[in-house]
């Protein structure tokens, strides 16, 4: 490993990976993917740019951990509803209200992963985009079995739903800067189960 720059500090085996990751996350949003370097993420780190190529192979391999790591999130909260043994439209409800919160208190991780994937190439493009369509399909089986037992709509296709509420979910991060009312993070994750239920449940 290069030697440590004056007043940086070390990356250990405990830190090293939430400090750049935090680090990256801060400059991407503040520049965008296409304008941030390496060397500034090593220097929000305070760390040589070799120290971060040790552990990390290029710009585009710190962009895929950001997104790996939000699709390990959304992986573990759906583990955790499903054990709650709900009912799939109670499900899916409880869905959009965790969902909405982990948007509204990781907007920065969000806004990349919405506006910045699209640079990603190969196997990591392609690893992306599956996480994404298991992300819509985990919403997607939950709309068919809650038609299914009749707490969903059936006038309009499942499919339909489905894009619906993605779109509303994907939204949300830009509900606080819309508003001349600040509004607090519950506020907002019920409303959004208020307006999603208002919008497609059984009449």
């Amino acid at each position: 490993m290069s030697p440590k720059a004056s007043g940086s500090k070390p990356l250990t085996s405990r830190n090293r990976d939430a400090s750049v990751i935090a680090a990256a996350i801060e400059v991407m949003s503040e520049k965008g993917y296409a304008a941030t370097s390496i060397q500034e993420v090593a220097d929000r780190v305070g760390v040589l740019k070799g120290s971060l190529y040790h552990y990390f192979d290029s710009k585009e391999e710190l962009l895929s951990r950001i997104l790996a790591e939000s699709h390990a999130t959304m992986d573990e909260l759906q583990g955790e509803i499903r054990a709650q043994g709900l009912r799939p439209y109670e499900e899916l409800m409880e869905y959009i209200r965790r969902q909405t919160i982990w948007y509204l208190e990781n907007r920065e991780r969000a806004n990349i992963y919405f506006t910045e994937r699209r640079h990603l190439t190969g196997e990591r493009r392609q690893r992306a985009l599956e996480a994404g369509r298991t992300f819509e399909k985990y919403i997607q089986d939950l709309v068919i079995a809650a038609q299914k037992d009749g707490d969903i709509r059936q006038d309009q296709d499942y499919r339909l739903i489905t894009r619906f509420l993605t779109g509303a979910l994907n939204g949300v991060r830009f509900w606080p800067s819309r508003s001349g009312k600040q509004f607090s993070v519950e506020e907002i994750a019920e409303a959004s189960v208020a307006l999603v239920r208002s919008a497609i449940s059984t009449p």
